[in-house]
């Protein structure tokens, strides 16, 4: 099972146990994120989905309306995870389990072969020399540079090298979309943080997540929501091989 096989194959399981094709969102994307970081393995992963969606079939008729986010799952996989971890007291530290034991192979090139990361670095070096190009005058573009020099890097040692440890590439990845981040929010005006700041407040989702979730997890899917909307403004995708759009 590779890195990008986590989040793949619990989407379809949500899929096939809610019984019709649904296209999951990109909020229900980043919980799943929150699962792996978490280090919430696989196997429970689809194990808490089971639990909580053979539930739902108990408490509802045929014919109820279908469960329609993975939030609805959540509490499940966070109890089918915490029974899972008590079952290994006594094994050498359960405790720090970490999204490592959710992937055998990490330098598995199954699903991202060098070309398919190739186009995807050079794809988002391109979105981020035109972002350049338009905000060079109004905007100071040093943390930018820093970016697009470490991405130009990274494409360099995709190409020369003979295979690609996406685990580590999206880990830096990782660290290049923060700084990318911060840069796009400190070049929004206060109104137009003002205007995001009330969409996060009055999103539908948003309002389930927060009802649902701890405040931890919570905040952090308000986090990704404000990255989304910044990023969409900018026309700047998000530095993961894992993005859903």
């Amino acid at each position: 099972m590779n890195y990008y096989n986590y989040f793949t194959e619990i989407e379809e399981h949500f899929v096939r146990r809610r019984g019709k094709h649904l296209l999951v969102s990109p909020m229900d994307w980043h919980l799943i994120a929150s699962w792996r970081d978490a280090g919430v393995p696989l196997n429970i992963a689809l194990r808490g989905i089971d639990i909580a969606m053979d539930n739902y079939s108990t408490r509802h008729v045929r014919g109820a309306s279908r469960v329609n986010s993975l939030c609805y799952c959540h509490d499940a996989v966070m109890e089918a995870h915490a029974t899972h971890l008590e079952s290994r007291v006594g094994e050498s530290n359960p405790e720090y389990e970490t999204s490592a034991d959710a992937f055998d192979s990490p330098n598995s090139e199954e699903e991202f072969g060098k070309d398919v990361i190739s186009a995807f670095l050079s794809e988002k070096i391109s979105e981020i020399e035109s972002l350049l190009v338009k905000q060079h005058e109004c905007c100071a573009p040093e943390n930018i540079e820093r970016v697009l020099g470490r991405l130009r890097e990274l494409a360099l040692n995709v190409q020369s090298g003979p295979t690609t440890d996406t685990e580590a590439l999206e880990r830096d990845l990782g660290i290049l979309d923060n700084l990318l981040f911060e840069e796009l929010w400190a070049w929004l005006s206060v109104d137009e943080k003002e205007t995001l700041e009330h969409e996060a407040k009055n999103d539908k989702i948003l309002k389930v997540y927060k009802k649902q979730l701890s405040k931890e997890i919570y905040a952090k899917m308000r986090e990704n929501f404000l990255r989304d909307k910044a990023r969409r403004k900018f026309h700047i995708g998000e530095l993961s091989l894992f993005a859903k759009f």
